[in-house]
């Protein structure tokens, strides 16, 4: 989960900090890919599931599903 304030105006989270302590606040769940650390991807309207998917299907993320599988294999 990642705490964001919601642009009252656009309906559209943006990082919470001091200058816009008075909008509202959410937590928001993130996407988190296990096969590729550091990749994180809020999911809301638009664009935000759809970038997650493309990761998906990207070959750094296809080869290390790969190796991961090949480990497990492996053992």
């Amino acid at each position: 989960m990642k705490h964001s304030a919601i642009d009252p105006a656009t309906g559209q989270p943006i990082p919470a900090n001091e200058s816009n302590r008075h909008f509202p606040h959410k937590y928001l769940p993130r996407i988190k890919c296990l096969d590729c650390p550091g990749k994180l991807y809020t999911p809301g309207p638009g664009e935000s599931v759809e970038n997650f998917e493309i990761h998906l299907k990207i070959r750094k993320h296809r080869d290390e599903v790969e190796n991961r599988l090949a480990k497990e294999g492996g053992s």
